[in-house]
């Protein structure tokens, strides 16, 4: 629990800690979440053109549209998740390989 006296200090940090002042640093920290677009929703994302054919093929397999539409969202949302992932993990594996050729170029400088 916390008391008044910890409260009052919070609140004052608070005051100080606004996030961004200027309009450039508004802007850009406005498209923090745009960076990797997994907050875009499917339907406004370049995945849409995905989205309708999914939801025909699975309502030709005989569900009905809405949940089609809600089964073709969820298929969707996994792949481009783990597209990001994928996308990720092999730019960290470029740093990795770069950061050892580094170390090794430095220690082949310092013998």
């Amino acid at each position: 629990m916390t008391n008044a006296k910890r409260t009052a200090a919070n609140q004052r940090n608070a005051l100080r800690s606004s996030g961004p002042r200027t309009d450039e640093g508004k802007r850009r920290s406005a498209m923090n979440a745009m960076r990797h677009g997994l907050t875009t929703s499917i339907e406004t994302s370049l995945w849409v053109p995905h989205l309708q054919s999914l939801q025909a093929l699975l309502e030709s397999d005989g569900l009905n549209p809405p949940e089609a539409r809600e089964l073709a969202l969820c298929i969707l949302n996994y792949e481009r998740n783990v597209q990001s992932h994928r996308k990720l993990h092999h730019a960290i594996r470029h740093l990795r390989r770069a950061a050892n050729q580094l170390i090794r170029q430095c220690k082949s400088l310092t013998i």
